[in-house]
């Protein structure tokens, strides 16, 4: 299942691209946004991606043309309940201050919510990374009133919610499909 939109791909993630994910997890303009900021070494990655239950798992690297960027995905998928925790991160830091992050994450929302049929998405962002929480506010998710204290905000979002925040770019984005 790849997903193509707005001029970007999102492809599976493969275990070739296992040295270049963890590569970039490992950079520290990412690792300081994430909850775990310890160095990954291959046999961890390797672990982990073994690990994952693809069926309630899908993590895509982010194409621009032939360009790798950064990872999008959607985890710990609740099939019972149509929820899961979309989350991304830019690998390649010329891609940082760019459209690509938010067509990816919008690319991913319309997956969750489309073909996935998705009710509701969560989202945990380092509370310290103001410019990912005013980006995800602007796209409709809305903080939930009740956090932990683990340096982290929690948010969610549904599809009117989405749909709606993005209404005014939607122009826009139709002439990149």
């Amino acid at each position: 299942m790849r997903v193509a939109a707005y001029g970007i791909m999102l492809e599976p993630i493969t275990e070739t691209d296992l040295d270049m994910v963890r590569r970039w997890r490992n950079a520290d303009h990412v690792k300081q946004h994430m909850q775990y900021r310890d160095h990954i070494t291959e046999a961890m990655q390797q672990r982990w991606y073994r690990s994952l239950d693809k069926r309630c798992n899908y993590y895509f690297i982010i194409q621009k043309e032939s360009e790798k960027a950064g990872v999008v995905n959607l985890k710990d998928i609740d099939w019972d309940h149509r929820t899961a925790e979309a989350g991304i991160f830019i690998g390649e830091e010329p891609y940082l201050n760019t459209l690509l992050p938010v067509l990816a994450t919008v690319a991913i929302m319309e997956y969750a919510f489309g073909t996935l049929q998705l009710k509701r998405l969560k989202a945990k962002i380092a509370s310290a990374n103001l410019k990912a929480i005013r980006f995800n506010e602007s796209i409709g998710y809305q903080k939930l009133e009740e956090q932990g204290n683990d340096g982290f905000d929690y948010y969610t979002t549904d599809e009117l919610s989405f749909r709606e925040a993005t209404r005014t770019i939607r122009p826009t984005l139709d002439k990149l499909k």
